[in-house]
């Protein structure tokens, strides 16, 4: 009988689901059941009918999960979601993410465990029905089912990554008929995924050509460099969760030093032709499937496969207006941890203070605007919001209806304390303003003359930018700090006007905070904050804005939801200290 695990698959996903194909044979949907898998295959597409169901959920997983987005970044001292009057209190939810008070029974850390196992339910159930096919059959070779198989082992080794670094050991399963299993150490875990990414890495196909066009499946190279995450973070990923203030037993592995040497390979293109974009939002942009610093994308479309995330959670609520597009929905949530006090001055903390960490000659550091045919300059919406081509303003929905917004760099009740001396107005999580904070625009949004090109992004989920900056902070962790300022720099010059970086990394000023910054605003709102500070142990130690060190690694990693301890009959046991 087929259960135990793939009871973590919930009603939204029974059935007969839909499925995209991305394969040179066509962009058409196939609706794929595994009630009949002897009768289903008939042709190569109805492989990948199956094969697309993993990466299905992982586009879901990671471009429209408000869960992962949360817990990686509304942790951090990057990003942040205050209550705004009414808004975004949410019984409390995004404010115990952020003061780290979350527990067993957290919904969001709830729904990104049963994400987590549902895409290993997905993948493991795939990979029984395409490993027992006869592929020549259909008129294919032992080669593509390899392959195939590979990208099964890649995209089960993604998802317990995620699991390894979320929550530490998991049931390790290797069958969708699996029994309820008992709960893994991380060393268990951790060598479960080396083997299923080692594995996917050795077989999966290769990137042929520079600018090859990305169709949401994995390469050689998306492998290589998920593998070298595992080991660059294997430190903190190795630390038994029951004595959670002792380092790692590594038995004797130099982890970062494997994380290094896979690193190089990947720039030396043992793993296929990659590179870094001359622009900084080439990467970002609307033909991004093509470019050659994207490693593994989620496919975007309009129409088809949009992703506009992003833009309803981090967009005030008439945000349409300043873009010049049709009405979209958008909820005046996220916005980038304040770098100032309501009276103006600076905050003098090592971490957060976001926009403050970007050089103000950065050409990221400007107004967001749409220039036309695909061209747009700035990353951000700060300031007074009118269009820019038409000048009609964008105004508040509440505390500031019919005001116009002008987005600021702190967090207080200003609109409704007019005349109040600022500097005695509180600034937390409690106190959010309708025009507090400026936002992120990463993605382009183009105005309504290119309305056909709206979700066209790709969600560059790896860029190679990724490699270079492993590759740093292994050199600089073992004294190779000129090698890491440089290899920094290289990306960085991208940034600034003629390539001339008035703040250049050096082998005297890199430390863990400028580690910390690089890592900071080159990737910023792409969800791997939470990972970084806790490589640096500053996800406990640090302190930012609002939010005072809890010093107490348990919470580096979340707890094991109540529900999924239930379901397994004791055999899954939470955390200690939780």
């Amino acid at each position: 009988m087929k259960m135990k695990l793939n009871k973590y698959i919930r009603s939204l996903f029974l059935g007969c689901v839909t499925l995209p194909i991305y394969t040179s044979c066509s962009l058409d949907e196939i609706s794929y059941s595994r009630v009949t898998p002897d009768t289903f295959f008939t042709s190569e597409e109805s492989t990948y009918a199956v094969l697309s169901r993993p990466f299905v959920h992982w586009k879901y997983y990671i471009d429209q999960g408000r869960e992962t987005y949360r817990c990686w970044e509304l942790t951090t001292d990057e990003m942040c979601c205050p209550q705004r009057g009414s808004d975004f209190y949410n019984g409390g939810d995004e404010q115990r993410l952020w003061y780290h008070q979350w527990t067993p029974e957290h919904k969001y850390i709830g729904k990104l465990y049963d994400l987590t196992l549902q895409g290993v339910a997905y993948a493991l159930a795939a990979r029984e029905d395409l490993a027992a096919l006869d592929y020549s059959k259909i008129g294919m070779t032992e080669i593509q089912k390899t392959q195939q198989l590979a990208q099964m082992d890649g995209i089960i080794g993604y998802y317990y990554l995620m699991g390894l670094d979320l929550f530490g050991g998991l049931p390790i399963y290797t069958s969708s008929s699996d029994e309820i299993k008992a709960r893994s150490s991380e060393r268990e875990l951790f060598n479960h995924v080396e083997k299923l990414l080692s594995s996917a890495k050795d077989n999966l196909p290769i990137k042929i050509e520079l600018n090859q066009k990305q169709d949401g499946y994995m390469t050689k190279a998306a492998a290589a460099i998920l593998l070298a995450r595992l080991y660059f973070n294997a430190e903190k990923y190795l630390v038994d969760r029951n004595t959670p203030d002792k380092p790692a037993d590594l038995q004797g592995v130099d982890y970062f030093k494997k994380s290094a040497d896979l690193c190089q390979e990947l720039i030396d293109g043992k793993y296929g032709p990659y590179g870094i974009e001359e622009e900084w939002n080439t990467i970002f942009g609307f033909d991004n499937n093509v470019s050659k610093e994207a490693v593994w994308s989620v496919p975007c479309q309009t129409t088809y496969l949009e992703g506009d995330y992003w833009y309803r959670y981090m967009m005030p609520y008439n945000a349409h207006v300043y873009f010049n597009i049709e009405k979209h929905t958008a909820y005046n949530g996220y916005m980038l941890t304040p770098s100032l006090k309501p009276d103006g001055t600076p905050y003098d903390y090592k971490l957060g203070s976001t926009s403050s960490k970007f050089n103000d000659k950065d050409l990221r550091k400007k107004p967001y605007y749409y220039i036309g045919n695909k061209q747009y300059e700035g990353m951000f919406l700060m300031g007074e919001l009118r269009n820019p081509d038409t000048g009609q303003a964008c105004v508040g929905n509440k505390a500031l209806a019919g005001k116009v917004i002008n987005l600021v760099d702190y967090v207080a009740l200003i609109s409704s304390n007019p005349g109040v001396d600022p500097s005695t107005l509180e600034s937390s999580m409690k106190t959010g303003d309708e025009n507090s904070g400026f936002r992120l625009v990463k993605w382009p949004i183009p105005n309504q003359d290119d309305v056909d090109i709206r979700w066209d992004p790709d969600y560059a989920y790896i860029r190679f930018t990724e490699v270079y900056y492993m590759l740093a902070e292994c050199k600089m962790r073992r004294g190779d700090k000129q090698e890491a300022a440089d290899l920094i720099n290289y990306v960085r010059t991208r940034n600034f006007p003629g390539r001339l970086d008035p703040d250049p990394v050096t082998a005297d000023n890199l430390d863990m905070y400028r580690m910390l910054d690089e890592w900071m605003i080159e990737f910023l709102g792409e969800s791997r904050r939470r990972t970084d500070l806790i490589r640096w142990d500053q996800f406990t130690e640090g302190e930012w804005w609002d939010h005072k060190p809890s010093k107490d690694k348990k919470l580096n990693r979340f707890p094991i939801p109540t529900a999924a301890i239930t379901a397994s009959s004791g055999l899954v046991v939470q955390t200690p200290g939780y």
